[in-house]
């Protein structure tokens, strides 16, 4: 099952490091006003030589958390 919501923002955007792509996934939300706050940050999952291999499991990595802590 994948996590549907409008109320969570997922930036996959990769770093680059050591010739490599490095996943990780910054999920954030809003406040009332507008501000944007940050619900976590997972870390480094793992290295990619293709950016876009990265963003998807950024992705996904993302979507499997929302749906364990909020299912």
């Amino acid at each position: 099952m994948r996590f549907n919501s409008t109320r969570f923002i997922i930036d996959p955007t990769p770093r680059r490091a050591d010739g490599e792509y490095v996943a990780h996934a910054r999920i954030s939300t809003r406040r009332l006003d507008g501000s944007e706050y940050d619900v976590h940050l997972s870390g480094d999952l793992a290295g990619f030589d293709v950016r876009e291999d990265a963003i998807a499991h950024a992705k996904n990595w993302a979507q499997d958390w929302l749906c364990v802590c909020f299912g």
